[in-house]
């Protein structure tokens, strides 16, 4: 099928993506993991109190294909959904060998390299993403994409301008309502150091805002300087006139709303990172026996006031410890008639509950500037607290988490906003 761009009077037409997220957005990642859990927030805690509002939610495509209870409310309630069809993740082996993936009307029968992937698989695998996530009620679509590695990335830029170009023939084209078109990008180092090269290529399309999901970053352990290089990424795109969700940022997200970035989404306590190279790997021998290690990490836990994702362990550690457990209260609905009773247990919700909250405030603050000042005093105090939780600890000889990662966005905030304001 050969492949046409929009006319511009067309895209015209399309809503924009400062139509889409006019203000700050945190978009719960939804998998199997987390049903349940958004279930429960949506709930609410009593009778008389209301649940979680969620202004929109990214629905992974293994999980989608399933239709559960849950993504029925979610469209019965009118909550906009974002299919992610996780083809990025058709360029490693391990998908292979996912049974979710199994089900997934769209998944290739081998791995996609640089050199095997043809205009024509381009073309096809652009229409059947679109036609499952309209299946799948989505709200907008996401566009089907490939990693922009290091390696041939000249071939990666080509193989992803023919999918979204075959994206954008087919919205509203035969068996395809016309929907707000979302384009991914994947970036490497090379592309995270020339966003020119990708911001160029999207801007001759009718795309309504851009997901971007790193091949690597995790906001807790990565250095100034990648966070800095990111978040310019990020802001390039969104000075072209096109707002960008920050995909799988965790809290950072609340530093890049704060910097003018439209959207974040993460898991519920966990997809708080990215690591494209470790959920392709190729599955050890012993995993394809059924005896590798399942179920992933253990419990986490998210403490609002020390702007932190923490282990169980960690985070037990700190609220059964009657100096400190004041100092990270929640007064929010997931907490407010059970106090830390099985906070380990209600973890996802709890999380979910707290970040639609610290949205809900930077919401409240009517310019970037504004919001700039309340992440940065939120840091400072979580930096204060963390010092306190440190001391404590260890006065009792009970191992202390890091909160380094603190420091780093507080430094990463002050340098973006003086950037801003020397501009």
């Amino acid at each position: 099928m050969p492949v046409g761009y929009y006319d511009r009077r067309m895209a015209e037409t399309l809503p924009r993506a400062s139509d889409l997220f006019s203000q700050p957005t945190y978009l719960p990642r939804v998998t199997r993991r987390d049903g349940r859990a958004i279930e429960d927030a949506l709930a609410g805690p009593t009778l008389f109190d209301s649940g979680v509002k969620l202004d929109a939610a990214v629905v992974e495509a293994t999980y989608a294909v399933e239709d559960s209870p849950l993504l029925k409310r979610l469209r019965e309630s009118g909550v906009p959904q974002l299919v992610d069809p996780q083809t990025l993740r058709f360029t490693g082996k391990r998908f292979l060998t996912v049974a979710q993936f199994e089900r997934v009307p769209y998944r290739p029968a081998t791995r996609i390299t640089a050199d095997s992937f043809t205009p024509s698989d381009a073309d096809a695998l652009a229409r059947e993403v679109m036609l499952f996530e309209q299946h799948a009620g989505a709200s907008w679509y996401l566009a089907a994409a490939l990693p922009y590695y290091d390696q041939d990335l000249q071939s990666w830029l080509r193989h992803n301008d023919r999918l979204l170009a075959a994206s954008c023939a087919a919205n509203g084209a035969t068996d395809l309502d016309r929907k707000p078109l979302i384009a991914q990008v994947a970036p490497g180092r090379r592309l995270l150091a020339q966003p020119e090269l990708v911001i160029n290529r999207l801007l001759d399309h009718p795309v309504s805002a851009v997901d971007v999901q790193p091949l690597t970053l995790d906001p807790i352990k990565d250095s100034i300087e990648k966070l800095v290089q990111y978040a310019h990424f990020l802001r390039a795109i969104g000075d072209a006139g096109l707002p960008v969700i920050a995909s799988r940022v965790g809290a950072f997200g609340l530093v890049l709303s704060a910097l003018g970035v439209a959207a974040f989404d993460s898991g519920l306590a966990q997809a708080e990172t990215c690591n494209l190279a470790s959920l392709n790997r190729a599955p050890s021998q012993r995993e394809l026996e059924g005896g590798g290690k399942t179920g992933g990490s253990g419990r986490r836990i998210y403490l609002e006031q020390l702007k932190t994702t923490l282990s169980e362990s960690h985070a037990t550690a700190i609220i059964e410890n009657r100096a400190l457990r004041s100092h990270v209260a929640c007064p929010l609905g997931c907490c407010r008639h059970r106090g830390f009773e099985n906070l380990a247990q209600r973890g996802r919700q709890h999380y979910l509950w707290v970040r639609d909250h610290e949205v809900d405030l930077l919401r409240k603050r009517p310019s970037e500037g504004m919001r700039a000042d309340l992440v940065y005093e939120q840091l400072r105090t979580a930096r204060e607290i963390g010092a306190v939780v440190t001391r404590t600890l260890r006065a009792d000889a009970v191992e202390a988490p890091s909160f380094e990662h603190i420091d780093r966005w507080i430094a990463v905030l002050a340098r973006e906003t003086m950037l801003a304001a020397a501009a």
